[in-house]
């Protein structure tokens, strides 16, 4: 009998992470590359069905991302900062936030971009990958924030799953330096975002419900909904050089240097 139970105690041990067939039923199994599937009129935060929602694109637009900055929900300093967005827009300033400077997206922000993502999960980490600008967010399963968090365009993430078919991951410690949303609505250090990702049963979609909280910017914590959906052609090489205002060359090419500096 006791070399009978130290062969079951040696399986367990050397037993891999259960598969997708054997962990359905405790967690999301979140294989694949995923994507938002809207036009990039239609990719942009979807009010909640309840509460404080997303600021919205203005009436008023017209071909340029200007939103409303008399939302109800802005502080007067953030009303301020999209209004300003705006004006520089409609005026033809082309505007160089931080994503298109292939400099990091941050969170929300980087749940609005078109490129594909995918999941990794292991035991202890679910790491989520993206094609725009090859970013990347390590997320510890099951812990807690540090006490004192230096901000960083990501910020510390953690998470933990719920219900069998969800994904929940909190992120805090941001910088003020990326924006919140396409229409210049800024964040600062204090913002917390909390993401639920939920697998529908057929795989079909990925549903994002997230809430932002950041009182030196909104009046209350608001809420917004994205869809992903699975894509088949997976990755292609996006390599972006940072600071370069326009990647694609042509009116800002990427700098060179015809002598070596030593």
């Amino acid at each position: 009998m006791r070399a009978l139970n130290t062969v079951f105690v040696l399986a367990l041990a050397i037993a891999p992470w259960p598969s997708s067939a054997t962990a359905q039923n405790a967690i999301p199994d979140l294989p694949g590359y995923w994507a938002r599937s809207e036009s990039a009129e239609g990719r942009m935060f979807h009010p909640p069905a309840s509460g404080a929602g997303p600021v919205v694109r203005s009436a008023d637009a017209g071909d340029f991302n200007v939103g409303d900055h008399t939302h109800s929900n802005l502080t007067p300093k953030a009303a301020a900062a999209v209004k300003a967005f705006g004006d520089r827009g409609r005026s033809g300033i082309v505007e160089l936030p931080a994503w298109s400077l292939c400099w990091p997206s941050g969170v929300p922000l980087v749940m609005n971009m078109a490129e594909p993502v995918q999941f990794l999960q292991t035991p202890d980490q679910v790491t989520i990958l993206y094609q725009r600008d090859m970013q990347v967010r390590r997320i510890d399963l099951n812990k807690k924030h540090p006490a004192n968090l230096t901000p960083s365009w990501y910020g510390y993430s953690v998470d933990h799953y719920e219900n069998g078919d969800t994904l929940v991951v909190e992120t805090r410690g941001q910088n003020n330096r990326a924006l919140v949303d396409r229409f210049g609505t800024p964040r600062s250090e204090a913002i917390r975002v909390i993401e639920r990702y939920t697998l529908s049963p057929d795989r079909r979609e990925l549903n994002v419900a997230f809430t932002v909280e950041d009182p030196e910017m909104f009046k209350t914590s608001w809420g917004c909904r994205v869809i992903y959906r699975p894509v088949d052609e997976g990755f292609g090489e996006r390599i972006c050089a940072e600071n370069n205002k326009n990647p694609d060359g042509g009116e800002f090419p990427v700098p060179t240097n015809d002598h070596a500096d030593f």
